[in-house]
């Protein structure tokens, strides 16, 4: 059974503050209607399914639920399939409803909020573990109720007296509401936020993680999603494991003994509807330990405003000549603030010395959340940057994927 249920009552807060909004388009120009595209007819194939609610043996390992406010109430059930990008370690960085039914009950929205749980077999390439995207499907079932029906039924069955085999009913009573008894495990409902993909202003290092790998570990992999509130001065309290494998290595005590070192930005917290508690599930994930050597941030959730996608856009002009070039690679250390620090050009540009001089001014001034998509540091780590025109583009198709759920 579940540790907790929660109730979705508002969206999720803000990651980060939003970017300074679009210059309105000159005069002219033609904007571009929005393009809404329907869900399909038919529930698209998943690869597994996660069961939310209901008595049966829960296949995804869930061990908190999240529903639409009054759904759970109401007995109401549904089926989801997210579409998610799921990385080499089987965690999913970022998901999409691609179905839902029925529609419009908040159920897909309520699914995005489980993705930090989710931890799959990654697909697999001819050189190990490869990043794909996957669909997975949530069942929702409301628990059913039990009652004294059948028991009722045979106590007030006609028998013999000379039977005793038979089961009696010496007073002959009838089957009313007041035999009748409903029985059902209630569910303590909390209204609440959930933050999706908070902006950290502190967690913890490389080093902070290699001293935490617990001593039973056994040199696998662990992870373990830590459920905890969020007062206002961004401090994690109250935190529980919703989510551990593998079992029995400690390593949910290792997550929660780092939980003290998360703080979410109070600023991020100031973009929060106001009203229901401040929640928050925090993905750790425990690599073996000739893993940890390895610092290289794959995954970084950079802050908007310091993100590609803005900067990119004050690339000189006069170095933006040729549309389809390679760009170049710039090396950086992650700072204590996820400021990139100590960049220098790894792969040369074919476009010249200015090309390169200027793809390190743009990765110095870029700033990654403390905590990557790959559930797992940043401060101390390095980060292996291609810079190249049109990489605004790109990442501005990125960001649509956003408000799917993408960190």
């Amino acid at each position: 059974m579940p540790l907790a249920l929660i109730a979705l009552v508002a969206a999720a807060a803000a990651a980060t503050p939003p970017a300074n909004p679009a210059a309105p388009p000159a005069a002219g120009h033609q904007v571009s209607p929005l393009l809404v595209m329907p869900q399909p007819r038919t529930e698209p194939p998943s690869v597994t399914t996660v069961q939310v609610g209901g008595e049966s043996e829960n296949i995804g390992g869930q061990n908190v639920d999240v529903w639409p406010s009054g759904a759970l109430a109401a007995g109401a059930s549904a089926r989801v399939v997210l579409t998610c990008d799921v990385d080499v370690h089987g965690l999913a960085e970022w998901c999409k409803v691609a179905y839902e039914s029925p529609q419009g009950r908040g159920f897909g929205q309520a699914a995005l909020v489980l993705r930090p749980t989710f931890k799959l077999t990654p697909k697999q390439g001819p050189n190990g573990p490869v990043e794909g995207l996957m669909n997975i499907a949530i069942n929702y079932k409301a628990p059913e109720a039990e009652n004294n029906l059948s028991h009722l039924q045979g106590q007030t069955m006609k028998v013999s007296p000379s039977d005793s085999s038979a089961m009696g009913n010496p007073a002959e009573h009838e089957l009313n509401a007041r035999n009748l008894e409903v029985v059902r495990n209630p569910v303590a409902m909390r209204r609440l936020t959930m933050i999706d993909t908070p902006a950290w202003v502190s967690a913890p290092s490389f080093d902070d993680m290699a001293r935490a790998y617990p001593a039973s570990g056994a040199g696998v992999e662990g992870y373990v999603v830590a459920h905890c509130g969020v007062k206002p001065t961004g401090v994690l309290v109250g935190c529980a494991a919703v989510k551990e494998t593998p079992t029995r290595h400690d390593f949910a005590k290792a997550a929660l003994a780092l939980t003290p070192q998360f703080r979410v930005s109070p600023e991020a917290l100031a973009l929060a509807p106001r009203g229901a508690p401040l929640e928050v599930d925090v993905p750790i994930r425990f690599p073996p330990p000739g893993e940890a050597k390895d610092r290289t941030v794959r995954a970084p959730v950079w802050l908007a405003g310091a993100d590609p996608q803005s900067l990119m856009r004050q690339f000189p002009a006069q170095l933006a000549t040729r549309k389809d070039s390679p760009g170049a690679i710039v090396q950086c250390q992650v700072a204590a603030d996820g400021a990139l620090t100590g960049c220098q050009i790894e792969l040369t540009s074919p476009d010249g010395i200015d090309f390169d001089e200027a793809a390190v001014k743009v990765a110095s001034r870029m700033k990654m959340n403390l905590w990557s998509a790959e559930a797992g540091p940043v401060q101390g780590g390095v980060v292996h940057l291609p810079v190249r025109i049109g990489m605004a583009d790109a990442d501005r198709a990125s960001a649509d994927q956003t408000s799917a759920g993408r960190p």
